[in-house]
């Protein structure tokens, strides 16, 4: 059984990272861009909430004794195959999990246009992930 305190936690800090990263993806391409502070701010905390987001599904799975996924972004494909979120959510979520690996293994050579536009619509799905989470948890989303 999953330990809802430490879902609490994870869920908790990556919202925690999502509103500190949202103002700067709320922007339009040219200030996120113009504004290299913000812009790399922001991307990190994205980078932070989506780790924190994989390593709550590694830990749902492990807690409930599953296989363990093959990588980074097929553990949302194992709380997918569980019914824990959706499959339309899992593949999201992979997205996230490739733009995590992006900016984490190629950060001075991000293409900021390119970050900019996958985090807009992925914020709100890394928000739905959180939410389904809580919910399957038992705990009230923050």
């Amino acid at each position: 059984m999953v330990r809802a305190d430490v879902v609490a936690t994870k869920i908790a800090r990556a919202a925690a990272w999502l509103d500190d990263a949202e103002p700067a993806f709320a922007l339009s391409h040219a200030a996120f861009a113009a504004d290299r502070r913000t812009r790399d701010l922001a991307i990190f905390y994205l980078f932070l909430a989506i780790q924190e987001c994989i390593d709550l599904a590694a830990h749902w799975a492990a807690d409930h004794g599953w296989t363990p996924p093959d990588d980074a972004a097929s553990t949302f494909d194992v709380l997918a195959e569980r019914g824990v979120i959706d499959a339309a959510l899992a593949t999201e979520l992979r997205a996230a999990a490739g733009l995590r690996n992006r900016i984490a293994h190629g950060y001075a050579l991000l293409d900021c246009e390119r970050v900019h536009a996958e985090a807009r619509p992925g914020l709100p799905a890394l928000r739905r992930y959180l939410g389904a989470l809580a919910a399957a948890a038992g705990i009230a989303a923050s």
